[in-house]
């Protein structure tokens, strides 16, 4: 053989090698994107069996908006909001128009906290929040009265079913 042969035998074999490391690497880098993709829809299992359709809020818009101006909510509907880590995530009631239930879950979906029939705040004057005792990653809100129905109370382990799954 030619040394300018081996020469150019070695140069397409290093870079076919490093064609395949960057497929690789592309790969497995839109796989984490993916996989860090939030849900399309949810719906909770809550541990009495009863089953609850999910909004999803996973950005800060969709979060801060939550349940904004809504005049109703059906009895198995909520909303999911989902945060990229765990934090003691307060909430209140600005704007809302219907009395909620808010509940903390930490990262394997166990209850941390849950406060009550929070009414909606006045027009005028301050409007308090509410935050967990422990730190959360997730926050279901549902109609005011259904975690008491429910017999929901701190660590119960909820289940949530999704596309993607919740990480």
């Amino acid at each position: 053989m030619k040394p300018s042969y081996i020469r150019l035998s070695l140069f397409r074999e290093a870079s076919m090698r490093a064609a395949r490391v960057a497929v690789v690497a592309t790969l497995v880098c839109l796989a984490a994107t993916l996989s860090n993709a939030a849900p399309k829809w949810a719906v909770a299992v809550f541990p009495s069996g009863e089953e609850f359709s999910m909004e999803i809020a996973a950005d800060d818009d969709s979060r801060a908006h939550g349940y904004m101006f809504r005049e109703t909510i059906d009895p198995n509907e909520g909303m999911l909001f989902i945060f990229d880590r765990s934090g003691t995530y307060p909430f209140w009631m600005k704007n809302c128009k219907i009395a909620l239930d808010i509940i903390w879950l930490d990262d394997g979906l166990r209850v941390v906290d849950i406060a009550h029939d929070q009414k909606p705040c006045p027009t005028e004057g301050v409007c308090p929040s509410v935050g967990p005792l422990r730190a959360a990653r997730y926050v279901i809100e549902v109609a005011a009265g259904t975690a008491k129905r429910e017999g929901l109370k701190s660590g119960d382990r909820m289940t949530i079913l999704s596309e993607p799954a919740l990480q």
